[in-house]
């Protein structure tokens, strides 16, 4: 039988552990993000981040800018207190709130159409945030859109 040496067996009960347990590195929320890609909540969205697609869980994939992309984040609305208006009324307020003040590059403005991501009806009236986000109008997006 072989002899496994001090450091040889804290080496390996530390990687039992880290296998059962899980290792204290955040896993993803999904496994499978293309390269140089992060995923965020909604809430941790910053001006300017660029979303793969535009999510229902608002769990968003962020990627580079200057990589294709479904839409740019712009900012916050805070739907009004009340009964749950329903994701689509949620989106047409923030949308209503948010086109006159988004900052739409000038050249880029053929190109994007304001959209936002709902607040969750089951999170209603907790959380009442809708995200306004510039989305492209065909297809994808390369580099910025907002100033």
């Amino acid at each position: 039988m072989p002899r496994t040496t001090p450091r040889g067996l804290i080496a390996a009960c530390l990687a039992l552990v880290l296998s059962a347990c899980g290792s204290s590195t955040p896993e993803p929320f999904n496994e499978t993000l293309p390269p140089g890609a992060e995923q965020r909540h909604a809430t941790q969205l910053r001006p300017g981040d660029c979303l793969v697609s535009i999510p229902d869980d608002l769990i968003a994939t962020l990627v580079p800018c200057g990589n294709p992309h479904a839409a740019e984040f712009a900012m916050i609305y805070v739907v009004p207190e009340g009964a749950w208006p329903g994701s689509a009324q949620a989106v047409r307020l923030a949308k209503s709130f948010c086109a006159p003040r988004m900052r739409v590059k000038p050249s880029r403005r053929n190109e994007v159409a304001v959209s936002a991501l709902p607040p969750l009806e089951d999170e209603w009236p907790r959380h009442r945030t809708a995200y306004c986000v510039a989305a492209a109008r065909h297809g994808q997006l390369v580099g910025r859109v907002l100033d």
